[in-house]
């Protein structure tokens, strides 16, 4: 399995949903086995609330908070 790891500071903030999103292409990706999970002091946690919205060519994380996460996949 394989994986990439974002900061709060890759996310976008959504003024009109008050969320926050960030993008990430497919072709970095395998969508069908992707798991999001929370990224603190080297330790991850499953405990985390996050929706995926699947796009044709990119894959979009939205969060009601932005949080440091590894996405797998």
């Amino acid at each position: 399995m394989q994986f990439i790891e974002f900061k709060k500071e890759h996310f976008t903030h959504d003024e009109e949903q008050n969320r926050y999103f960030l993008e990430i292409s497919k072709s970095e990706v395998e969508f069908e086995n992707i798991k999001i999970q929370q990224k603190k002091d080297d330790h991850l946690s499953d405990n985390i609330k996050y929706e995926i919205v699947d796009h044709p060519t990119r894959i979009k994380v939205i969060m009601k908070e932005p949080e440091d996460i590894r996405v797998n996949f």
